[in-house]
């Protein structure tokens, strides 16, 4: 693609978020937020006046003390006869224990006391005295008789173990006293008592305490109402924000794209430039050194010299050398205090007659040697000896055709060095131009690429 074929955009418009729109949105909804103001305002107050008279809180605390001393006492009472009964079982444990014992004592032998067997005992020996037994009959009642002293030791223990019956019996007997002592009854008719009085007290509350917390409720929703008036009025901020972020970045994109578009015009305008001063540069090269300072030169011989013949002219930049009209320059001359400046008047050929005071005045400016500023500034220019009168223009002749010379002489070496430094100017500046082109090319594909990634966002936009 050329360097001076740029894409083509047109302008995009783009329309700010109007803040009118927003406010006005804004405006309808805290009015209807102010509303709800007042209602929640208003159930504040009805809930201030509603509250629990002193008296019912007093007595609900009075009976709720009394309430908790019973229960104090009832886990007391509970206690105690935990422990109680902890005792009886004990007891009564080991009291089976023992009778247990016993009767299995007692299972082994017919005898319920020691005077049965004291009597036994005695009869027995009766029998032995009486010397009428066999061997065998008197060893077999002295080995029953010996048996029979051993049970009555044993019975003696078994009285100590029926005597450990008893008292244990009357342990039991006397902690079941204690038991019935402790009894739950008279508690527990005040609790049932102080917990139906404090019941019909918390109800008597409650009624007051729905009537509050209806009312609680109620401000509650409104206060729901009211946020979503406020969460709906922060969207419509947020998306304000978002139409005003969204503003802001389009006009970036749009100031990039004409800051791009500036660059690319700048560099064609420079490149432009660039060419121009190239052709410029080699209208140049056909022009030898010296050119201006040679057409002076003859011209200046030609204005002090009327025979003199002038040579082909030379090509040159100024047409203007040519004639004794030549620009004036900016230089400062040094003129001789001798020479005279004078302006040129109009002579009036139409007059037919001259008076004698005419023309003395004529023929004195006649004598008179002038010099024009033209003249004199590029004889300075030339570094030639400025001529005070008239017999000096041999001089200023001589010193014109020897300059003349002497930079024709130099002509042919110095149009070279210039044709040198003009062609390395010109290969820079086409140096130049290459990299500008390089930077319009790249501008140019950014520039597309942007384009289409617009086109991309615009399709995207539309979807959603």
């Amino acid at each position: 693609m050329s360097t001076d074929q740029l894409p083509t955009r047109q302008r995009k418009f783009i329309k700010r978020p109007d803040v009118k729109i927003r406010d006005s949105k804004i405006d309808e909804l805290k009015s209807e937020s102010s509303k709800y103001d007042k209602e929640i305002n208003k159930i504040s107050k009805e809930i201030e006046l509603i509250s629990i008279p002193n008296d019912l809180i007093e007595e609900r605390k009075k009976l709720t003390t009394e309430l908790n001393s019973i229960i104090k006492k009832q886990g007391d009472v509970k206690f105690k006869r935990n422990q109680l009964n902890e005792q009886i079982k004990l007891i009564d444990s080991t009291l089976k224990k023992k009778i247990n014992d016993l009767n299995l004592q007692n299972s082994k032998n017919n005898f319920k006391n020691v005077d049965e067997i004291d009597n036994k005992i005695q009869q027995l020996e009766k029998l032995i005295e009486t010397g009428t037994l066999k061997i065998v009959d008197e060893r077999k009642f002295v080995k029953e008789i010996s048996s029979l002293r051993k049970l009555r030791k044993d019975f003696g223990l078994i009285e100590q173990q029926q005597k450990s019956i008893d008292s244990d019996k009357l342990k039991i007997s006397e902690l079941k006293k204690q038991l019935n002592e402790f009894s739950n009854k008279e508690l527990q008719l005040n609790f049932e008592k102080i917990t139906k009085s404090l019941n019909d007290l918390n109800l008597k509350i409650k009624i007051i305490q729905d009537k509050k917390d209806l009312l609680y409720k109620s401000r509650k929703s409104i206060y729901s109402k009211k946020d979503l008036i406020y969460n709906e009025i922060k969207s419509i901020r947020l998306d304000f924000e978002n139409q005003y972020k969204k503003f802001n970045s389009e006009l970036e994109k749009e100031r990039k794209i004409r800051e791009n578009d500036e660059k690319l015009n700048n560099l064609n305008s420079k490149k432009n430039e660039l060419n121009l001063e190239i052709e410029s540069l080699k209208e140049s090269l056909k022009l030898p050194a010296f050119i201006n300072e040679l057409n002076t030169i003859e011209t200046l011989l030609q204005l002090f010299d009327p025979s003199y013949v002038k040579e082909d002219e030379e090509p040159t930049l100024n047409k203007s050398f040519n004639t004794i009209k030549l620009t004036k320059s900016t230089k400062v001359i040094s003129i001789p205090e001798n020479a005279i400046l004078i302006e040129k008047k109009q002579e009036n050929f139409m007059n037919p007659t001259k008076t004698k005071k005419y023309k003395k005045s004529n023929n004195s400016k006649k004598n008179k040697f002038t010099i024009e500023p033209e003249v004199i500034s590029k004889l300075s220019d030339l570094q030639i000896s400025l001529p005070l009168k008239s017999e000096d223009l041999s001089n200023t002749i001589n010193e014109l055709k020897l300059k003349k010379d002497d930079l024709k002489s130099k002509q042919e070496s110095k149009t070279n060095e210039i044709n040198n430094k003009l062609n390395e100017k010109i290969n820079s500046l086409e140096s130049e131009i290459e990299k500008i082109n390089v930077e319009i090319n790249d501008e140019i594909d950014n520039k597309k690429q942007k384009a289409k990634e617009e086109v991309k966002e615009e399709v995207k936009e539309d979807e959603e």
